[in-house]
């Protein structure tokens, strides 16, 4: 680190990366009185190209398989430029290079979508304006008579096209964001429009693995920061999305693979939701609720298990379990 009582924090630029950092920053230094934070802002690829589809900035930008949002941000903190990172964790991908740690998660926020609808929507032929291909997905099973169009773009910029738009009457957005960012109002008024918000419920609508929580990164070869950074870590939420990024990483996805779900955890016992598109047929739903034995990558395996023999929801939930 750069000083005892120091620690530098790589983010985003964007208004809801800076609102996670500042998060992140008031949490270390609720736990570590006296502790200095500094943000610096880093630009990713999936920033600088918001002309093309975020599934094709990968290939477009030479990441490779790293998460467009975060591979700058991991340049930086592999040369020491930084000693911790903030990241949406729905943007990392399911292996984590092994130069760097998940040191912490914050608390987990709300993990529902929440749909974004304009005053001249039609319910049952919805254009919604989306950049992800989970939700695209999503969409046209929940909404059969509605279409999607691509959009790229922070939260304020989305709302702005969606209330300009010749196109589009609705849109998605995480609930977690929103809220961070103090949209929690049921209706806004932007650009002579009136834009509704209304919740969708994760089984109908099931979120992004991983959505919800704030990451927090360091350097695995950095015992100090990481020492620091990991007594903030929130374990119910580590728990959950251990299980959440071990299925990612059985499944090989990055943004361009259709799948949501989540884990919750009762009684000592965790179950992991998922929802998969495969690349040809319908999605496949699967469940399993693991024993208090059992581990996070241990539910997620068995869920993997399960989708790879092709079991159904039903068959894929044990004997004595419920989903």
């Amino acid at each position: 680190m750069a000083a005892d009582m120091l620690i530098r924090i790589g983010t985003r630029g964007s208004e809801l990366a800076l609102a996670q950092a500042r998060q992140a920053a008031e949490t270390l230094q609720a736990a570590h009185p006296g502790l200095e934070c500094e943000l610096h802002i880093i630009h990713t690829a999936g920033d600088r190209r918001t002309d093309i589809p975020l599934n094709e900035v990968n290939r477009a930008t030479g990441t490779a398989d790293k998460g467009v949002f975060i591979a700058a941000i991991e340049d930086a903190l592999a040369a020491g430029e930084i000693d911790c990172a903030v990241h949406s964790l729905k943007d990392m991908p399911g292996t984590l290079d092994p130069r760097f740690c998940l040191a912490a998660v914050l608390p987990r926020e709300q993990v529902e979508d929440v749909l974004v609808c304009r005053d001249d929507a039609d319910m049952d032929r919805l254009v919604v304006a989306t950049g992800s291909v989970r939700r695209a997905r999503l969409v046209q099973d929940v909404w059969p008579g509605s279409r999607t169009v691509p959009v790229r773009g922070n939260v304020a910029t989305r709302l702005r096209k969606l209330a300009e738009s010749a196109e589009a009457t609705a849109t998605l957005l995480a609930r977690a964001g929103l809220n961070r960012l103090g949209y929690t109002a049921p209706q806004m008024e932007l650009g002579g429009r009136t834009l509704s918000f209304r919740t969708l419920a994760v089984q109908d609508f099931p979120p992004a693995l991983g959505q919800g929580a704030i990451a927090l990164e360091t350097r695995a070869a950095d015992p100090q920061a990481t020492a620091l950074v990991a007594a903030v870590n929130h374990a119910p939420t580590s728990r959950c999305i251990r299980a959440e990024r071990r299925f990612l990483d059985l499944l090989q996805a990055d943004c361009s693979v259709p799948v949501a779900g989540y884990a919750t955890e009762a009684d000592g016992c965790m179950t992991l939701r998922v929802v998969y598109y495969p690349p040809h047929g319908p999605a496949v739903k699967l469940a399993h609720t693991g024993t208090a034995a059992d581990s996070p990558e241990e539910v997620a395996a068995a869920v993997f298990t399960a989708l790879q023999g092709g079991f159904s929801q039903s068959s894929c939930v044990p004997k004595g379990s419920s989903s």
